[in-house]
């Protein structure tokens, strides 16, 4: 298995020039950033201490087998199947049974092309805060609250499929992981209480989810259960703004099978799902399905006086770097 690190750090260089520059071409110039200590130093070299500041901790793991991970493809096929009975369900059986008045009908009668998703969002959301009860969750004016985290947190189907279940187990363990590597200290990552709310969606082609950040979580996870060829990209923008020499963006390829973690003020956006290219599948929906996660504090997400904790916000990089003296004709 191969985890995938990718730290946008708030310096020019890092991103891949998009333009003909030989001295922005920089490619891989930070590597030795992440190397050990000893495997770059030599006793009684000179060294210059080089900080790599407020790094953009985005990281990318292979969960099933076909892409290098532990699951088999089974895992996320089976994922992928049940979000897309239940998002089908939604659209044509209980949303339309709801009444005009309801908020979810509403949500769903929307003319534009994200609203079906948005309303699928919003039922998941009052499943969450039910606990899994259907009846809770369609009230007219449900109860809000946020349950434990054992608690059952998606519609009946889902919450009985054992790679669901496992899912929350994998994002919860990883999730600990990747706060430890934020900053966080182990002890604490370790004992936190939080919440995981998880919710998933569906693209056919044509759509797509605009830029937007999860502001107030500890950092938020996206699970790829199907994403084909023309599933579009996870596009991250530049946290240091949009003005020269900034505004650079990242671009994640998805496989079907890919967990991503990254923090939960980096803008985000999934790109448009494409239309089908292979003549014999013409007419059939390469549907993109995926399950985001906001990982957060349990009383909800973290009010703005207080985002200054946040330990992803302040990641840093430093190290002891050569200096080869003789390469550089000072000897």
């Amino acid at each position: 298995m191969v985890v995938r690190w990718i730290f946008l750090v708030a310096l020019p260089v890092v991103f891949e020039a998009k333009f003909s520059c030989e001295h922005c071409d920089v490619g891989s110039g930070f590597e030795d950033m992440l190397k050990q200590q000893d495997e770059i130093l030599e006793k009684g070299q000179p060294t210059s201490d080089v900080h790599a500041l407020w790094a953009t901790h985005v990281e990318v793991i292979p969960i099933t087998e076909d892409i290098g991970g532990w699951e088999p493809s089974s895992f996320h096929e089976k994922l992928a199947g049940e979000a897309i009975r239940g998002w089908q369900n939604f659209r044509d059986k209980i949303g339309p049974g709801l009444s005009p008045k309801h908020d979810l009908r509403r949500q769903l009668n929307q003319k534009h092309a994200g609203a079906l998703n948005d309303a699928f969002f919003h039922y998941q959301k009052r499943l969450f805060e039910a606990e899994g009860v259907l009846e809770k969750a369609l009230a007219e004016d449900p109860e809000t609250s946020t349950p434990p985290p054992d608690a059952n947190s998606s519609w009946p189907d889902m919450n009985a499929l054992p790679e669901y279940n496992k899912l929350r187990k994998i994002v919860d363990r990883l999730s600990r992981r990747y706060l430890i590597r934020s900053g966080m200290e182990e002890e604490a990552a370790m004992g936190l209480n939080y919440s995981i709310f998880n919710w998933a969606a569906v693209h056919g082609p044509g759509e797509f989810h605009g830029p937007h950040t999860h502001v107030g979580e500890y950092h938020v996870g996206v699970f790829y259960a199907q994403a084909g060829e023309g599933a579009g990209k996870l596009r991250f923008g530049d946290p240091r703004g949009h003005s020269p020499p900034f505004g650079r963006s990242f671009l994640h390829t998805p496989r079907s099978g890919d967990l991503v973690f990254f923090p939960s003020w980096l803008s985000h956006m999934a790109t448009v799902t494409a239309p089908a290219t292979d003549p014999e599948k013409t007419g059939e929906a390469p549907l993109r399905v995926v399950f985001s996660f906001n990982i957060g504090p349990i009383y909800g997400p973290m009010p703005c006086h207080i985002w200054f904790s946040d330990p992803t916000g302040d990641m840093r990089i430093s190290r002891k770097m050569p200096i080869d003296t003789k390469k550089l004709g000072l000897e």
